[in-house]
């Protein structure tokens, strides 16, 4: 087991390495300061036989680049720019379909979920997330339901919602039936 551990946090690594965010944020670091790729290249547990091994049995690594490959088309097919905020899949498949108000919705509700997910390590961080919650999170009941009025009479617009309140657990006991016809 901890050899698995082991395996996924080298492929995680790499693969956080390897991302567009960071090439971004290499490309924005100082000129004095270190190259990544010294330390992506630095790792051997990767060339370790059990390391291997253990990468070839943890398959749950494959899932994550299956999910940023279909994330990645979503984008692709989305038919505009979708902020990097928005990461759930159904999200970036219904955003360009959405008018403004509801757009910047599914970008708030990502972010807080992001948020939301995320352990603090240390006091600091704890007090970045509490400030990431109370940015994010707080008033979106009023939002969401604000938006359900609004569109109440769009179809299109009204089932895309439920659809959010399915992914998020957003029902602040309002009654969300699918349009008829």
């Amino acid at each position: 087991m901890p050899t698995k551990r082991l395996a996924l946090i080298a492929c995680l690594s790499l693969l956080a390495a390897c991302s567009p965010q960071a090439a971004d944020n290499a490309a924005d670091a100082a000129p004095n300061a270190a190259p990544v790729e010294p330390a992506v290249t630095a790792t051997p547990a990767v060339e370790a036989p059990a390391a291997v091994e253990a990468t070839a049995e943890a398959e749950p690594s494959t899932d994550q680049t299956s999910g940023d490959e279909e994330l990645d088309k979503a984008r692709a097919a989305a038919g505009c720019p979708v902020p990097e905020d928005v990461y759930d899949v159904d999200d970036v498949r219904i955003y360009c379909t959405m008018p403004a108000d509801v757009q910047a919705f599914l970008t708030r509700e990502n972010t807080c979920q992001h948020f939301a997910g995320e352990e603090p390590y240390d006091d600091e961080r704890r007090r970045e997330l509490e400030e990431a919650g109370a940015k994010y999170c707080e008033g979106r009941e009023k939002i969401f339901t604000d938006l359900i009025a609004r569109h109440r009479g769009d179809c299109a617009i009204r089932n895309a919602l439920i659809g959010v309140n399915g992914r998020y657990d957003l029902d602040f006991d309002l009654d969300l039936k699918p349009c008829e016809g």
